[in-house]
């Protein structure tokens, strides 16, 4: 098991979160390449109320407080025993605006608007709720936009990051809303992360280490967008997408390190299917351990890459990092999703709507 976060990033920028980081709960074993996303069971959501505030987000208030702070009562006592401070190390004013790129591409230079720093957080060693958040939507009595200011959140979730199944999940999401400048707890506070229930937009958001997957897209034919964000340490997948129908992952303006998978389209759930669609464009990646993507290619997913920006460079002699690998994917837990084409990165295929001279270095 991997404790904490790892060491300060010393690229052309230092990466992190000012003050304490917990320790992080993801080693190098991993998901099997089959294996279905994170749970995004509703069984462990009590929490219907969610956070309201536009401006403030979800607060450490009591249940009592609000009607609309609902069941996000937090247990703060416990959030300095789930953040134990770790190596990452942050500096506020360290950006990669001047950082240029070269590779198969040519040269580019990155683009001021991609986030390279996880933000100090807005309360303190943040915060772990006892259940589940549901943000609901306007329809619902909710709120279509909710910001949070910078706040760091989790919940007590109990399953082992890298046990399986089972974690809790920390914001339920439902279908239209935008959720901003959130930053979810590292480590086993990081549960199952966001599971977005229809179409949502998930803007700068910050995940510190993640748990179990960083977001899931759960909702046949919806949209799952995520801007302007920064996820760290996953030992398996960052985001997941199980939703079937059309549904489609876009991750644009984003940096994404120290990971098994970027996207992955389920391997193996119950009435699996698609097709699924992933698009990526301007997203910095380092230290990919297994494939940026990876889609089924017997289900009709599709993966288009524009602007993806490899640490190093793609290495075309070794094939790596893989950049998007075919599966054929199987359904109800009969057999194993089997990688097709001995495993290589695929370019310019139905699947894999990607060229090399998408990918550059920086």
């Amino acid at each position: 098991m991997r404790l904490g976060m790892k060491s300060a990033f010393t690229l052309l920028l230092v990466i992190g979160a000012a003050g304490a980081i917990q320790l992080g709960c993801s080693d190098d074993a991993g998901t099997p390449d089959g294996g279905q996303g994170g749970s995004s069971s509703s069984s462990s959501t009590a929490a219907t109320g969610g956070s309201t505030s536009g401006t403030g987000g979800a607060g450490g208030g009591s249940t009592a407080a609000s009607t609309t702070s609902g069941a996000t009562t937090s247990s703060s006592s416990t959030t300095a025993a789930s953040t134990t401070a770790a190596s990452t190390t942050s500096s506020s004013s360290t950006t990669a605006a001047s950082t240029t790129s070269s590779g198969t591409g040519g040269e580019e230079p990155l683009g001021d608007e991609l986030p390279m720093e996880i933000p100090t957080p807005t309360n303190g060693n943040g915060e772990i709720r006892t259940q589940t958040t549901v943000l609901k939507n306007a329809a619902h009595g909710g709120q279509d936009v909710y910001d949070f200011n910078n706040q760091k959140i989790g919940v007590n979730n109990t399953a082992d990051c890298d046990d399986g199944e089972g974690q809790k999940t920390v914001f339920e999401v439902e279908d239209g809303v935008t959720v901003k400048n959130l930053i979810i707890a590292g480590g086993l506070p990081g549960g199952n992360g966001i599971v977005c229930k229809g179409d949502c937009t998930l803007d700068h958001v910050y995940w510190e280490d993640v748990c179990e997957d960083a977001a899931t897209n759960s909702a046949d034919g919806a949209t799952m967008h995520i801007n302007s964000s920064i996820a760290l340490h996953s030992a398996d997948k960052i985001f997941q997408h199980n939703a079937k129908g059309g549904s489609t992952t876009i991750v644009t303006n984003s940096y994404i390190a120290d990971f098994g998978k970027l996207w992955r389209s389920c391997g193996d759930c119950t009435a699996n299917g698609g097709p699924r669609h992933l698009i990526i464009d301007n997203v910095r990646v380092d230290r990919v351990k297994t494939t940026v993507a990876g889609a089924n290619q017997n289900y009709g997913d599709t993966v288009t890459i524009t602007n993806l920006y490899v640490k190093g460079g793609y290495d075309a002699g070794d094939d790596k990092p893989k950049i998007c690998q075919e599966y054929r994917a199987v359904t109800d837990h009969m057999g194993e999703s089997e990688k097709l084409h001995g495993g290589a990165s695929q370019w310019d295929t139905a699947t894999c709507r990607v060229s090399k001279s998408d990918v550059k270095s920086w």
